[in-house]
């Protein structure tokens, strides 16, 4: 069974697939012993240190990841350049099977042990879009450089079913969730100032009248409900929607930074045009080789978990489909079905944490984030497709309270460990590398500042304290662990 026309598209995917595992593995470079070394806030060595003896044999199966067999800084760290070089590899046109197969793994073995920093969306939708990648070429040693194979029809069928949950998903979980400023179209005029890292073009969005956000309410609404249907229509509808979701995607990336998330949206609506669209051809392609036995059980196997996950999200009290969760279960460990649907509930205030230390108890300076807001004259970032999991992960835990984020004691004790693989995860360290005698996490509300603030002051944010979010924590004189105590 041959896939016509659809050679540019066949390219398209196999290109954003590796590029995309590629930025995400060195974006978690520079961090990834600060988060999960052996002196990091959350060490995958002692995480599965703890699972070896709760769950023996079991462990393989609920927590697939190489790092049961070795899980010290240098294999840490290891796994992420044999990721970027698999990417690379497959990139190129090397055995294109073997090297996304690798990259899956590698991926996997962070998303299984990495707990809430790895928990993302586009975690998810990078695993399972991989899982459909090592359909994409033969399983033999070749190199086509820069090329591809043409997609298997079933396989690029499943390709552009993905894309359709994806954002037909995004825009259902916000209509079928309690959240009322969604259905009354006002979510907008919260989501510029609120979401975790905004751009500096998100700031003048914001200013724009409350009527101007209920109209882009309503035109994302349409794109991520209506229009994922007609990327199955060949013809001009088809590339009217291709360029309606891929404005979405562009005005996303534009006003917040959400990792590599948008950048491989993308790529998975560009894959759905053929190749007249595009009005050209490429003859560096491959036949696909795929055995049709094979793409029809991938079928057979994928479909109804999607199915299943787009009847919950619109009748989410319905347990019609409920017979299928031990196979859903089953499947969870390999993330290759899953749920989507950013921002079903919007915030509607910006509650940041700020970490500040101090030696006396009287002058308390703070640590900066690199692009966590903190400073109030400090510009928002442009940092996508790179995601600093850390500014990230204060964003949520503002939302919670200090004994919902217990990881944030981690925190501490690092930093009065003097760990200097957390404390690079910060642009600023008032105390360059030592430990104060006292540790602080205080609770601000932030806001953009007026035009005139911004003209005639510099600065882009004003806050307002809110109080104490976590005890102070004291360094005792002779203390050797680092241990805090409060």
């Amino acid at each position: 069974m041959q896939l016509i026309d659809y050679n540019i598209a066949s390219w398209v995917l196999s290109k954003t697939l590796s590029l995309s595992y590629f930025v995400a593995f060195l974006s978690l470079l520079p961090q990834v012993l600060g988060l999960f070394g052996s002196q990091g806030l959350l060490s995958i060595d002692h995480l599965l240190n703890i699972l070896d003896k709760e769950m023996k044999s079991e462990r393989f199966y609920h927590i697939p990841s190489l790092f049961w067999f070795a899980s010290s800084d240098i294999a840490i760290k290891a796994v992420c350049f044999i990721g970027m070089t698999a990417a690379s590899l497959a990139f190129m046109g090397f055995s294109q099977s073997f090297m996304l197969a690798i990259c899956f793994v590698c991926y996997l073995s962070f998303v299984s042990t990495g707990q809430i920093f790895l928990n993302y969306q586009w975690d998810n939708l990078l695993l399972e879009f991989g899982f459909l990648g090592l359909f994409f070429a033969p399983w033999t040693r070749e190199w086509i450089p820069l090329g591809a194979h043409v997609l298997h029809p079933v396989v690029y069928f499943l390709v552009l079913f993905l894309l359709f949950k994806l954002m037909f998903l995004s825009g259902a979980a916000k209509l079928t969730n309690k959240d009322t400023c969604w259905k009354d179209l006002t979510a907008l005029s919260y989501h510029y100032w609120t979401q975790p890292l905004p751009t500096p073009l998100a700031y003048f969005v914001n200013k724009l009248p409350l009527r101007f956000h209920r109209f882009s309410a309503l035109v994302m609404f349409f794109i991520e409900l209506c229009v994922p249907f007609f990327i199955f229509v060949p013809g001009t509808l088809q590339t009217l929607a291709v360029i309606f979701l891929v404005a979405l995607q562009v005005l996303i990336i534009l006003t917040g930074n959400y990792a590599f998330f948008n950048f491989l949206t993308v790529g998975l609506c560009l894959a759905v045009l053929p190749d007249s669209a595009w009005g050209f051809k490429i003859n560096w392609l491959q036949a696909a080789t795929l055995p049709d036995a094979v793409a029809v059980t991938l079928a057979f196997f994928l479909t109804p978990p999607a199915l299943f996950w787009l009847y919950k999200t619109v009748f989410e009290k319905n347990k019609a489909l409920d017979f299928m969760m031990p196979s859903l279960r089953f499947l969870y460990p390999f993330r290759i079905s899953n749920p989507y649907g950013l921002f079903a509930i919007m915030t509607r205030l910006r509650p940041e944490l700020v970490l500040q230390g101090s030696n006396d108890g009287v002058t308390w300076l703070e640590y900066e984030f690199p692009h966590k807001v903190t400073s109030l004259s400090r510009r928002p970032p442009l940092v996508a497709p790179h995601q600093p999991r850390l500014d990230w992960q204060m964003w949520f835990a503002a939302l919670e309270s200090f004994n919902d984020n217990l990881w944030l004691q981690n925190l501490i004790t690092r930093i009065f460990q003097e760990s200097p693989d957390v404390l690079m995860l910060f642009a600023k360290d008032p105390f360059k590398g030592k430990a104060p005698k006292s540790l602080r996490i205080m609770k601000y509300h932030y806001s953009y500042s007026s035009w005139h603030d911004l003209r005639d002051k510099g600065v882009w944010w004003q806050r307002e304290l809110v109080g104490p979010y976590s005890p102070i924590f004291h360094r005792e004189a002779g203390e050797e662990d680092g241990a805090p105590i409060h």
